[in-house]
Parts: structure tokens; sequence; C-alpha cells
């Protein structure tokens, strides 16, 4: 019995042993399936991080190929870029009108009988400016413009025929963020108005006193070798340039002239539209005694015309001119939707044999002098005009409701009153004329590149211009009116200007 007993938990225990030992074997075998599972998993997961480091490696290689690929932009105007090289070609087309209503003694009428053979204050069109760029950088760090003009900046007093005109053309390098170096003919760093492009201007032409005292006599745009260096952080522009005259100066019989021009900028900056701009600026300009150029003219605020009430011809009567100083000192205030700005400029020509600037001395006019200037205000609506560091001047303002988008564009306003006198240059020196003018603007900018502007200018002009202008002296009379020393004339006109750039 008790041997049976033995025998039957024998069997129960090899039985118990024999299941787990399947038990066993089972585990073992799973263990092992999943080691072999995870193993081809780890094999794919490697495979695919493989493939994607190859895609990667492909991707940048396209990339670096379509580096050099150029990219094109159209309209306006033409942007090609490759890389850091880019050339741009634009332009701008100012396409003016002007209508006169000018008291007696200016009139076509008044001139065609005047025996002096006058002018007149007449009314007219012009292409002001019609030019057409291109521009460019290239090898990370050079710089070229080329412009050409065919409007009426292009054209001369004795040839009011169509004609090209190089405007500008310069090279130059960027040796820094902010520091640039060029060479060509190009605008010299003198005057707020001058800093500011055509394309920006508030009214349709810059102040008359402005013009009087650079365009004719030392700028702005000369051929020249230009150091400039802005810094937008601590608000400061200081630009300087050697220049020598235009590059169609005839210097057959004389040598060219020769000068050095400097203009120093500070504009604290409270916010992005606040902005209190002071500036200071100063020129000295070699001239031969024999170069009859130098003189000081310009017109009432509008080119339609070319005759100019102010027009002091200083190396055609005088002659005998050796040395050119104009400075000028600069205020501007943009604030939000309103700006503010004014310059005053003093000139001064020395004649052979002077002494110092300001000496004034004598009736042999040693030193002939002038001073100058304007001041404006504006407001805009539905945009805000713009402040550049980097030129020291305005920038009109950005359009965010476009009319070809169905918005209403910006709206500004403004008014300006400029005093111009050539009266007391010098003693032994008749004066050449004085005018006060005012002059009321509104621009409408339909678009960032295209503007309409109507300027509507009330000037009086004293008996000296109506006398450079009409060819009357004093005594003689048309229609009633009789020039004498004291008699002053008003023009009254309306400046309409379509405006495109691109």
């Amino acid at each position: 019995m008790n041997q049976l007993i033995l025998t039957k938990k024998g069997n129960r225990m090899n039985l118990f042993n024999k299941i787990i030992l399947c038990l066993t074997l089972v585990l073992m075998t799973l263990s092992l399936t999943n080691l072999s599972r995870a193993d081809a998993h780890s094999d794919r997961l490697d495979n695919i991080e493989s493939q994607v480091q190859d895609a990667l490696i492909k991707i940048k290689g396209m990339e670096k190929k379509t580096k050099d690929v150029p990219t094109i932009k159209v309209g306006p105007g033409l942007k090609i870029k490759s890389g850091k090289n880019e050339v741009k070609f634009g332009g701008r087309i100012h396409f003016d009108v002007g209508l006169h209503d000018a008291d007696t003694l200016l009139t076509c009428e008044a001139a065609s009988d005047s025996a002096g053979g006058g002018n007149c204050v007449a009314d007219g069109t012009n292409f002001r400016r019609l030019r057409l760029a291109m521009s460019g950088k290239y090898a990370d760090g050079f710089y070229y413009k080329a412009s050409v003009d065919w409007g009426a900046s292009a054209k001369t007093i004795d040839d009011n025929e169509d004609q090209t005109s190089v405007d500008e053309v310069y090279m130059g390098y960027k040796l820094g963020k902010s520091t640039t170096i060029s060479l060509g003919k190009q605008k010299i760093p003198l005057s707020f108005a001058e800093s500011t492009s055509s394309n920006d201007l508030p009214f349709i032409e810059r102040a008359p006193a402005v013009d009087i005292m650079t365009d004719s006599s030392i700028g702005p745009k000369q051929m020249s070798v230009q150091l400039r260096h802005w810094d937008k952080t601590a608000n400061y522009l200081i630009e300087t340039a050697l220049h020598g005259g235009t590059d169609l100066a005839d210097t057959d019989d004389y040598d060219e002239r020769f000068g050095y021009t400097g203009r120093v900028v500070y504009a604290p900056s409270f916010s992005k539209s606040q902005v209190l701009h002071l500036g200071a600026w100063y020129d000295y300009t070699d001239v031969d005694r024999n170069d009859v150029d130098p003189e000081w003219s310009y017109r009432i605020g509008l080119n339609v015309f070319d005759e100019k009430p102010l027009d002091a011809d200083v190396g055609d009567d005088l002659g005998d001119i050796t040395g050119m100083e104009h400075y000028g000192g600069e205020i501007a205030l943009l604030y939000d939707n309103f700006w503010a700005a004014g310059e005053w400029i003093w000139g001064a020509m020395e004649r052979d044999g002077a002494g110092k600037f300001g000496a004034n001395a004598g009736d042999n006019c040693s030193s002939v002098e002038t001073n100058m200037g304007y001041y404006e205000l504006g407001a805009t609506i539905n945009g805000k005009r713009r402040y550049t560091i980097k030129k020291g001047g305005w920038k009109r303002p950005k359009v965010k409701d476009p009319v070809n988008k169905g918005g209403a564009g910006v709206h500004e306003i403004g008014y300006r009153f400029n005093n111009s006198s050539l009266s007391t240059m010098c003693n032994g020196y008749d004066s050449q004329g004085q005018m006060h003018t005012h002059t009321f603007g509104y621009n409408w900018q339909l678009t960032n590149n295209n503007r309409i502007m109507f300027n509507y200018i009330l000037a009086t002009i004293d008996s000296d211009g109506i006398g450079e202008l009409s060819g009357y002296t004093i005594g003689e009379s048309y229609n009633g009116v009789t020039l004498e020393d004291t008699t002053t004339q008003d023009i009254k006109a309306l400046g309409i200007r379509f405006q495109t750039n691109w």
C-alpha cells in the first residue's frame, strides 16, 4: 500500500515538472520571438533614419544649387536677384501743368510791347522729369546707379529742344553696415530739401530760396567723391564730399571748379513717428576767374517756363569770381500726422583781390553776399509722412488703403512761406530782385507709386524783379501802369503735377 501511494505521488510530480517545462519553453519561445521582432524593428528605424539623412543632404545640395538661380520681381519696375547680387530698373515721370494770373507788367501782352524785348509769366505744360534708371549691387559690397533724363531738367536756358542729360551716374562701395564711399556724378551733401527726393517732396518744387542758392551755383549734382556714415540708433548722419563741376562743364577756356562740402545731422527720435531734425552744412568752391557762370537765380515755384524774376548773373555781370562760400541751417519736426521744416541759407562770392568773406567793403564788390530761407508745415490724413536718417530728409507716406483696391489713398495739405532777396548783395551792384511767395499745397497719393499734386502760389515781386522778367525800366508804362521804384506786382499760379515712379 505504501509503495502504491509513493508511486502515485511520483507520477504527479513528473506531470507537474512536465507542465513547468512546457511553460518555460513557451515563455522562452515568446521571448526569443519578441527579441527577433525588436531587432527587426530597430533595423527598420535605422533604415528610415538613414533615408532621412540622405534626403536632407540632397535637399541641402538642391538649395545650394538654387541660390544661383535668379529671382525676378516685376511691377512696378523690375528687380533681378541672384544671391547677394541684384539689379533694378526704375524711373519716374513728373508731368506738370502751370496756369498763371499775373499783374499787368508781367503779362505776355506787356512783354510783347516792351522796348527791351522782355519775357512774361507764361502758362504751359512740361515733363519736369522723365527719367530711366538702373541700379544694382554685386560682389558683397559694391553698388552703382545710372540715370538719364529727358525732362526739363535736361534742358538749358539757351537750348529748349529735347535732349538727354546724365542725371546721376556713380559707383560705390559699402565700407560697413552704414558707411559708404561713392564716386561719380551725384548729389553733394547740402540742404534738407535737396536731401529729400523729388518723389517725396511735400510741394511740387523745392522752395525758391533753396534752388536759388544751390542749383545755379554749387549743385546739387556734381562730379564728386563722397563719404557717408549714419547711425539709426544714435540718430546722426555725417557726409562729406570733394567735388568738381557738372559732367558737361565747359572747361576749354578755364579750369573746372573744385570744392569741398560737409553736412552734419542729428535727429533725436522719440518714437517711430516723432522726430526732431537738426542739421547744418557748409560748402566752399574754388572758381577760375575766367568762369562767368556763377549766379543766383530761380523761378517762383513752378517749372513750366524758364524765365526767372530773380536772376543775379554775378560772374557775367562782375567777373573775376575766385571762390564761393555757402552754408545753411536746417530744422524739421515730425509729430505723428503733423510735420514742419525750415531752412536759412547764406552765400558769398569772392572776387579777385578780395580779403576774407564778409568784408563787403568799397564799391568794387570784393565780396558779393546774400541770404534767404523758408518754412513749411502740414498734415497728412489716412497716413503719415516719414523721415529717414540715412539721407536726413523726408519720405512720403506709405499708402495702406490704395485707390486701386477701393481705398481713399493718403491726403496731405501744406503751407510754405519763402523769402528770397537779391537786393543788397554789395555796394556798387544793383539789386537783382526780391520776392515773397506763399504756397498752399494739396497732395492725393493714390498708391505707393502714384500721386497727384496741387499747388496754389501767390508771389509778390519788387520793381527790380519786374524789370528783370519783363524788360521794363523805371518810368516805362504799359496799359496805364508805370514801373516805379516802389512798384510791386503779384503772380497767382496754379500748378498741377501727375507723378508716377517705379
